[in-house]
């Protein structure tokens, strides 16, 4: 028996996006189910990240770029008038390629930030919020003796999980990833991508990123993107044994890239 179509928890109509007078995505239509992880794949410049960067509206902090179209969210539009962007990062989290913890801040005070930044900290619950996020980072156990020291003298990988555990913190939705191992050592990667498995058990996921195997390890569907159009979505299985798409299939098998 296939498994259950799970709910769709947020969905594009038309999305199309700009930098200045270039347009950098042409229309798009797409569903992310509750719980499963999507990775957006394809070559460099083809709007994969800009496409991510549309959902949770921060594509429009770049001078000059604006979004069209609609993004369902709990069956709100985002770009709705009365949606408050700030509101809306806090459901809609995001990870960047690079790990960018606050330099002058502790561990601590790193995964505590967005609360304190959106005035929701519950000083109470201070430290039982550092611990669950930081455990749901899956870094708990090698920084809780630590956590007065400084977030940027973490390693790597460990830097990038307590980025993850930061968004965690503010109990999100939805998590978006812009190639968060692209930084990484092979084995930070492969504790990044463990992560993954395990926060798809309660976050919907959509993550870029330019290594295919990837894609294959850690994702339940896949969508190909190119030239600012999305190509082909589906299963991950299907995407790379019998694509529908020539182009996709072109793609996957490196005859461009």
């Amino acid at each position: 028996m296939p498994d259950p179509i799970k709910p769709v928890r947020i969905e594009t109509r038309g999305l199309r996006a700009w930098f200045g007078a270039k347009e950098a995505l042409h229309g798009i239509d797409m569903v992310f189910h509750d719980r499963e992880v999507t990775a957006i794949i394809g070559p460099s410049g083809c709007g994969k990240s800009t496409f991510i960067r549309c959902l949770n509206r921060m594509h429009e902090l770049v001078r000059g770029a604006r979004a069209e179209g609609q993004v369902i969210l709990d069956d709100v539009d985002v770009y709705g008038k009365d949606v408050d962007p700030v509101l809306l990062r806090r459901k809609v989290g995001m990870v960047f390629q690079k790990p960018n913890p606050f330099p002058t801040m502790s561990i601590r005070e790193n995964v505590l930030s967005g609360l304190r930044l959106t005035g929701r900290l519950d000083r109470s619950r201070a430290e039982e919020i550092v611990e669950r996020s930081l455990r749901g980072a899956a870094l708990w156990d090698e920084v809780k003796d630590q956590l007065d020291k400084g977030g940027a003298s973490l390693s790597g990988g460990q830097q990038q999980r307590l980025c993850i555990a930061r968004s965690l913190a503010v109990e999100p939705e939805v998590l978006l990833m812009d190639e968060p191992a692209s930084a990484l050592d092979p084995i930070a990667t492969a504790r990044i991508e463990d992560l993954i498995h395990e926060l798809k058990e309660q976050y919907t996921i959509a993550i870029v990123t330019h290594s295919m195997q990837q894609a294959a390890r850690v994702s339940d569907r896949t969508a190909f993107f190119l030239m600012g159009d999305l190509v082909e979505v589906d299963d991950t299985d299907n995407i790379f044994t019998s694509p529908k798409d020539q182009r996709t299939e072109d793609y996957i098998t490196g005859k461009f890239g």
